[in-house]
């Protein structure tokens, strides 16, 4: 079984090009927007690896966040990590995967392994899960 961990400090997160890449791959249609003035958001498909929203749902091209779905909101967090398009998004783009703040890597783990991930100030190490008395 594949795993995705962030191995820098800061934590983990996915690039704009990873969430355009897995959007493509999933047959989804991603609209990125960015914060304006507070409580607002603006659309914005060309930002980079700026701190962007994803939703699956065009709102145009601004919209108070009073008014979003965010039933909508693609984030593609900590519990995608065993996620496997995911897993091929951090594979195929490497290093360009990576949020700005993340330098994601996958690794192999056996199976069965019930695992926990543990992490200091954003970098992530992982254990079998035992059992403790």
């Amino acid at each position: 079984m594949k795993v995705i961990l962030n191995k820098c400090y800061g934590g983990f997160g996915i690039s704009r090009e990873g969430y355009d890449l897995y959007c493509k791959k999933k047959g989804l249609t991603p609209n990125f927007y960015i914060q304006d003035v507070p409580n607002h958001l603006i659309k914005k498909n060309d930002c980079d690896n700026l701190s962007f929203y994803c939703f699956l749902k065009d709102y145009g091209d601004r919209v108070l966040e009073t008014e979003v779905d965010w039933k909508t909101h693609l984030y593609l967090y900590t519990s995608y990590r065993d996620d496997p398009i995911l897993i091929e998004v951090v594979e195929e783009l490497g290093e360009k995967a990576s949020g700005r703040f993340a330098d994601l890597e996958v690794v192999d783990i056996p199976d069965d392994m019930n695992y926990v991930i543990d992490d200091y100030d954003g970098i992530e190490i992982l254990h079998a899960n035992v059992p403790t008395w």
